[in-house]
């Protein structure tokens, strides 16, 4: 799991990060675990960069991720990049195995007890306001739709000024959920700023590198990515957020079996007729 961490939050490693990242890996096939102090002597930088290294890959503790490194099996670092010249068969089964890998990265980044206190807040609030900006805002109108569709009230919208409006309308019974890639876009932290000057509670579906959306967020579901030299990626990213959402629907139709099926049903019914 290490090497899948490190892959995903590539991108934002420091200089220092970088030269812990690279010690590690010729260190850990000797099996040897050291102390954050041990290492940052050995490399001449301060505890702290080792500390927060360990927080950046999603580690609560360096020994975590040393534990962690050294009982990661060898075939955890052969998932390679898409190739151009490769053949369609083994183009087929990196995919599937960058999929794999994502996903069990997603689960292991959010605990059952953020899931569950996502889906309280839910329960709790008395409507939703479900945000995206380009791919994002394509599943926060799913996440609103499946929420709509149990009796949830829950709406998205793509076009900004209606949702500050419509934020600016809520209070601290309600509630806002933000989807970012980056957790970096303006838009997206104009709205969490209306939202926190209002007293609304948000939910964020960000990437695990902590970004300016974290400030701004009373619950942060993580989302992880896999970085590509060759930059023929596969949509990691958006199967970390669709993992993530149907966590929270499953989860929370779980809650109320018999009367989320209820409603779901009648939904269905009404729509059937409409359609006739």
């Amino acid at each position: 799991m290490y090497n899948a961490r490190l892959r995903a939050v590539s991108d934002k490693l420091t200089k220092a990060e970088k030269k812990i990242a690279d010690y590690l890996e010729d260190s850990s096939k000797e099996g040897r675990i050291m102390t954050s102090y041990e290492l940052a002597e050995q490399l001449n930088i301060g505890q702290s960069t080792i500390i927060r290294f360990s927080k950046k890959l999603g580690y609560h503790s360096f020994r975590e991720l040393q534990v962690d490194l050294v009982h990661s099996p060898a075939s955890a670092a052969s998932i390679e990049d898409i190739a151009v010249n490769e053949s369609t068969k083994a183009t087929n089964f990196k995919i599937t195995k960058q999929y794999q890998e994502i996903i069990d990265l997603t689960y292991a980044q959010n605990s059952d007890a953020v899931i569950e206190e996502t889906i309280q807040r839910i329960k709790e609030a008395r409507r939703i306001l479900i945000h995206g900006i380009g791919n994002s805002n394509l599943f926060a109108k799913y996440f609103a739709t499946q929420l709509t569709t149990i009796g949830v009230v829950a709406s998205s919208s793509s076009n900004n000024h209606a949702i500050y409006s419509t934020i600016a309308c809520y209070t601290s019974k309600d509630l806002v959920i933000l989807i970012s890639e980056s957790g970096e876009t303006p838009e997206i932290l104009q709205a969490a700023k209306i939202a926190q000057a209002y007293h609304v509670p948000v939910i964020s579906m960000t990437r695990a590198v902590k970004n300016k959306l974290y400030d701004y967020s009373d619950i942060i579901l993580r989302t992880v990515n896999r970085m590509s030299q060759t930059r023929l990626e596969t949509m990691t990213m958006r199967c970390s957020q669709l993992c993530l959402i149907d966590m929270i629907y499953l989860n929370l139709f779980k809650t109320d079996y018999e009367h989320y099926l209820d409603v779901l049903d009648n939904s269905r019914i009404i729509c059937s007729t409409k359609d006739k």
